[in-house]
């Protein structure tokens, strides 16, 4: 076979305006990978909880789909899409953004669901949710400072680079606790979880923390205090937490 044939099995070259557009060899999956996917009972539905990895720059989530048509995000502000930082390994959550799978017929336990999110960027992912009743054991409770003891308190500080952004927490009364994650409870101690728009992208050991380039836009950055034990830190006045707006262009 002539060199260019072998070059034709595998490249398709068309010429439109000017512009040569290459596909097939050079043809790359989407960089965003789905793990993790769970359905968890929650009163009349099934909350989806999963891990997202996206390598690549940013993106938005623009949604999450089933058979029975597409689910609305909770615990995300209203929001019907959710930015994804560079390099960030976010999650839907209980205690964060997740989505809200309604009128299931059979939702017993180990059955697998088919669920596909798009990403503005990186597309279609497919994956396959498991229901657990078990996963109903959840970070979404909190601990209530008892008067006996003093709360503690959070601010937050962001920086702008080019390669993202650097978030600086200061705290007092608390104590990052990294080796006692899981661990029990210590009054004043723990680690904490950081929310964007409502989407978890992890917890937070120490008074600092760095994320990728954000999609063009004004976006919400939470920080709350967490005890070793993953119940959020809380007063009367609600939950021990502060936030800070990130604009990114």
């Amino acid at each position: 076979m002539k060199p260019l044939a072998l070059l034709g099995a595998f490249l398709i070259l068309v010429m439109a305006g000017g512009v040569l557009v290459l596909s097939g060899l050079f043809r790359t999956a989407p960089p965003v990978t789905v793990t993790d996917a769970v359905l968890v009972p929650m009163g009349d539905g099934l909350a989806l909880t999963l891990a997202i990895d996206n390598p690549g720059g940013p993106d938005r989530l623009l949604g999450v789909s089933t058979e029975a048509g597409r689910l609305p995000f909770m615990n995300a502000g209203g929001a019907e899409v959710l930015a994804i930082p560079a390099g960030a390994k976010p999650s839907l959550s209980m205690d964060g953004a997740h989505a809200m799978l309604t009128g299931l017929d059979d939702a017993e336990d180990g059955r697998l669901v088919p669920v596909t999110l798009d990403f503005e960027v990186a597309g279609s992912v497919a994956t396959r949710a498991r229901i657990d009743s078990a996963a109903s054991m959840s970070h979404d409770e909190s601990y209530v400072v008892p008067e006996d003891e003093t709360a503690p308190t959070i601010t937050l500080e962001a920086e702008a680079f080019d390669s993202g952004w650097l978030i600086r927490i200061a705290t007092t009364d608390f104590t990052f606790d990294p080796d006692a994650v899981d661990a029990a409870h210590v009054p004043g101690a723990g680690h904490a979880h950081m929310y964007l728009n409502g989407l978890k992208l992890g917890r937070v050991f120490g008074g600092e923390y760095r994320i990728g380039i954000l999609p063009p836009g004004t976006h919400s950055l939470r920080v709350a205090l967490n005890t070793n034990d993953h119940r959020a830190y809380a007063t009367a006045d609600g939950p021990v937490s502060a936030s800070v707006t990130l604009t990114a262009d």
